[in-house]
């Protein structure tokens, strides 16, 4: 993570200069927690209001189908590391938490792919949350506990990947899936709504306040708007072990 100086136009400039916006969430000034030199602004507030004026560019990013199947057969919960400190640990671990994470839903997948060739920049999704009760399916962003990645970067991932996938086969995919050991998952019927969701925790490691828990809870007006207007809302991680439980944060 960076904390470097520039000016607000500087970092301007920089949003400016990015030429395929289906990226714009993994450039590097994503990073940056500072404060703009010259306005003392917060750097993810500028971008967050950059972001606000040019919305229709992230709309209309087009969704990238794959040829090959959502699901990898290899995502069967099992892990050779499996007290390794990192996103994809963390995954596996509540993707194999019986009867799901109450306040997320029923993890059916983790890691879902969605690039299309191997040379193809695209991330993959970290977890996919079926809510039963509130008939939707979750992309959820997950951060580690003590991430300090902006609360903006993980809310431009993860809409940009419910812009990316092909909703349709998203579904049909984790469905046909269920054949083998995967019948303990709930058939999703194909009309259900997908929404992006960032899923961070409550605590960091040492019980402090989550860097973008802490975010949500300052002064950020563009942040929220931009939230707004996008239709995400964040899920907080109550506990740092299972089993996890999670809570919907209002803005």
């Amino acid at each position: 993570m960076r904390n470097e100086q520039y000016t607000r136009k500087d970092q301007i400039a920089k949003f400016e200069k990015v030429e395929d916006i289906c990226f714009f969430y993994s450039e590097d000034f994503m990073t940056n927690r500072g404060f703009a030199m010259d306005t003392k602004e917060y750097f993810p507030e500028i971008a967050a209001e950059w972001v606000i004026k040019n919305l229709e560019k992230f709309q209309q990013i087009e969704s990238k189908s794959r040829e090959s199947s959502y699901f990898s057969q290899s995502h069967d919960g099992h892990s050779d590391r499996p007290e390794a400190d990192s996103e994809k640990q963390l995954a596996i671990k509540m993707f194999n938490q019986e009867g799901g994470i109450p306040g997320a839903g029923v993890i059916v997948d983790y890691q879902t792919p969605l690039k299309n060739k191997q040379i193809d920049r695209f991330g993959e999704i970290d977890l996919l949350a079926y809510d039963a009760d509130k008939k939707i399916l979750r992309i959820l962003e997950l951060k580690i506990p003590d991430s300090k990645e902006p609360m903006l970067k993980c809310v431009l991932e993860a809409y940009t990947y419910l812009k990316l996938v092909d909703r349709v086969k998203l579904i049909r995919d984790l469905n046909l899936a269920r054949k083998g050991k995967r019948e303990r998952f709930p058939i999703i019927p194909e009309d259900t709504p997908i929404v992006a969701c960032p899923f961070v925790f409550r605590y960091t490691s040492t019980g402090e306040d989550g860097f973008q828990y802490k975010e949500m809870q300052e002064d950020h007006p563009n942040l929220k708007k931009l939230m707004e207007l996008l239709e995400i809302k964040p899920l907080v991680i109550e506990e740092n072990k299972p089993p996890y439980n999670a809570y919907e944060l209002e803005l």
